[in-house]
Formats: structure tokens, sequence, C-alpha cells
């Protein structure tokens, strides 16, 4: 186990330096991408920019000297538009939820590339808001109570869609102490409207991970992304979104708890 850690931060450590700059190179093509889809969209498909995030994603894990675990891959349904329902403690978190997908799809390709719900805010973020659109991320305006009228039907056609699947943090903000925010049960509601599948998602070891907390950005820290069994719509039509909510949570909780009190139950990697 500490042979495995020596070699993984000894190779991260000769890597950062390169990876910083390709990272910086891939972040400052983002615009062009995106006005180059936005332009001509056959030019640049879904699975194009997705895997332009992906390896985003990836680098930046990287470069944070981040060693991300799964668990609970084979939960997630094949080629089916589902809603993902993670926890949410840091906006580190975007990050190694798409480094774990890159990684599953490497093994299962016909999982749905999850895309998100995300705050307004970002779309105007240098660079990273322009990656941001080419997931597709539907964009909420928080101090607006009519933009949610908007992002329902928005996140509803996505599903109905069927090219991508729906990640929404339920909590609607970042929880920033180690147990769970309120669940927002009107997150659900595209899921009621469309049948699919809620997959709830427990993210441990990424809180902490802010600017505000700069020493440990650059840390050695091990992250599990754990997808626990979904839900499908013959067991939760005739319950309450509450109670859903409050079921989820519950399973959720276990689950993170287990993470925390024994961090290596997960070493085995999927």
């Amino acid at each position: 186990m500490k042979a495995k850690k020596f070699l993984f931060k000894l190779g991260h450590s000769l890597g950062f330096p390169f990876c910083v700059f390709f990272l910086w190179l891939s972040l400052r093509s983002s615009k062009k991408k995106y006005k180059r889809w936005q332009e001509d969209p056959e030019l640049l498909g879904l699975t194009e920019r997705q895997n332009y995030v992906y390896s985003l994603a990836s680098k930046a894990v990287f470069c944070t000297f981040t060693k991300v675990k799964i668990k609970g891959s084979k939960n997630i349904p094949a080629n089916k538009s589902v809603m993902f329902v993670p926890n949410h403690k840091s906006n580190f978190d975007v990050l190694v939820y798409l480094k774990a997908f890159k990684m599953i799809k490497e093994k299962r390709p016909e999982i749905l590339d999850p895309t998100f719900v995300s705050k307004i805010e970002i779309s105007k973020t240098k660079r990273v808001g322009f990656a941001a659109k080419l997931i597709n991320t539907i964009f909420i305006d928080r101090q607006n109570l009519r933009d949610f009228v908007r992002v329902n039907q928005e996140e509803k056609e996505l599903l109905q869609k069927g090219e991508q699947s729906l990640t929404v943090f339920i909590e609607g903000t970042r929880i920033k102490k180690d147990e769970f925010g309120e669940f927002k049960s009107a997150a659900l509601t595209p899921a009621y409207s469309t049948f699919c599948q809620i997959v709830p998602v427990v993210i441990y070891g990424t809180l902490g991970v802010e600017k505000e907390h700069k020493s440990n950005i650059f840390k050695y820290k091990e992250v599990t992304v754990e997808f626990l069994e979904p839900i499908k719509y013959k067991d939760y039509i005739q319950t309450s979104k509450e109670l859903v909510s409050e079921k989820m949570k519950a399973k959720m909780e276990a689950a993170y708890l287990k993470i925390k009190e024994d961090p290596n139950w997960s070493e085995k990697e999927e």
C-alpha cells in the first residue's frame, strides 16, 4: 500500500509541470472549440466535445495529486438517460466526477455521458464556462424564481432526447462540513416527468479542497465516487418526492459514513 502511494506521488511529481502546461493549453482552446461548434454543430459532435471535457478534468485531477476510486459502476444503467444525484462538498466534485466517468467508460462505453445543472455564474467564468457549455450544461439563475420553470423544461427535454444523462447536486449548494445538507426534493421533478431511473452518487474526500484552502489542493488525496443502486420509476412514482428524497439521503449518508470509517474498504478499484 505504501509503495503504491509512493509511486503514485512520484509519478505525479515528475509529470506535474507537463500536465499543468497541457492543461493550460487545453483550457485556452475551450472558447475556440465552443465558437467552432456554434458555427457548425456537425463539425464537433457530442462525443468529441465530451471527450475534450473529460480530458480537461483528468488533467486537473492529475495536477492536484488526486487518486480517484470508484465503487458501484455496475449500478449505472446502460444506454439510458438517467438522473444522477450526488452530494456536494466542493467545486472539485465536478472534476473527480468527470474523471470517474472517463475511467468507467473505458470499460463500459455504452453508458451515456453526464451533463450538469449549474449556477449561471459558471457560464460567465473564463474558459471553464465554455467547457461547461460544450457538454450542454443547463445553467440556472438562482436569484430568479421564474428561471426554475425554464430549467425544469430543459432538464425534461434533455432526458427525453436520450443522448445524455443529467447530474443534479440535490443539496443545491456546497455543504462545507462533514455532513449532508437538506435535499431539495423539487430537483427530482424531471425524473418524475420522464420516467427515468434515479442513481444516487456519493462523493467522499473533496471536503476542504477549495480556493480558501489552497494548501489542500496540491496535497495527495484519495477521493471515492460510489454509485448506489438505481431507483426505478415503478419504485418511486407512487411516492412523494419528499419521501423519496428522505430515503435517498439516508442511504447516501450511510454509504458516506462507511467510507469515512474505513477509507480502504473501496481500495479495490473497479
